[in-house]
């Protein structure tokens, strides 16, 4: 829930409504901080980047049950920096936490108050999509929900046992005993 001062709450009342996105993205090289609106921003002590970086923010879905939903950043694909995002190891974004902030302004296009989380969760793919004359590159973000659907992978092999009890050498039989499956009960046994 995301709570609003009373001069943020006086200017979405207003009949024109002007409000500015703040988005976090912490890569693995460093924090890039954008904001929605065509100039640039200081706010919390950084400057947050404007000029059309965020060309679109998807809408964010809501669901009956507790699916989560992912939400799609557009950045400008005519920046170096972006397309190297989109191509270049996941490692880069993957993973990697992403907040975005929302903020009234007033008529004078000056923020009021101070920018309030309206969202949070994890970068997990960027794909570079170019749609008629506009193209950009697109980050799909999911929420911290999203790793709960995601099942553990639970298989192990004996080097990674290994690397984790150098001492123990039980994973060493696993191969053999797959390949070669033993009988545990005799015939006459298993006939009662």
């Amino acid at each position: 829930m995301t709570i609003l001062s009373t001069p943020q709450q006086t200017e979405f009342e207003k009949p024109i409504t002007r409000a500015v996105y703040f988005v976090e993205m912490q890569f693995s090289t460093g924090t890039q901080r954008l904001s929605s609106f065509n100039q640039t921003i200081n706010w919390g002590g950084y400057d947050w980047s404007g000029l059309g970086q965020i060309l679109r923010i998807a809408p964010v879905e809501e669901s009956e049950g507790a699916d989560p939903k992912a939400l799609t950043f557009t950045l400008v694909a005519a920046q170096a920096a972006w397309l190297a995002v989109a191509i270049g190891p996941v490692e880069e974004y993957r993973g990697r936490a992403i907040k975005m902030y929302m903020c009234p302004m007033d008529t004078s296009y000056v923020i009021v108050g101070t920018p309030v989380l309206c969202w949070r969760g994890i970068m997990d793919t960027a794909i570079i999509n170019i749609d008629g004359e506009e193209g950009g590159v697109q980050i799909k973000c999911e929420t911290s929900a999203y790793a709960l659907k995601r099942r553990p992978i639970f298989r192990i092999n004996a080097a990674q046992h290994r690397l984790r009890y150098p001492g123990e050498t039980g994973m060493d039989y696993l191969d053999d005993l797959i390949a070669n499956p033993q009988r545990w009960l005799s015939r006459a046994f298993q006939a009662r």
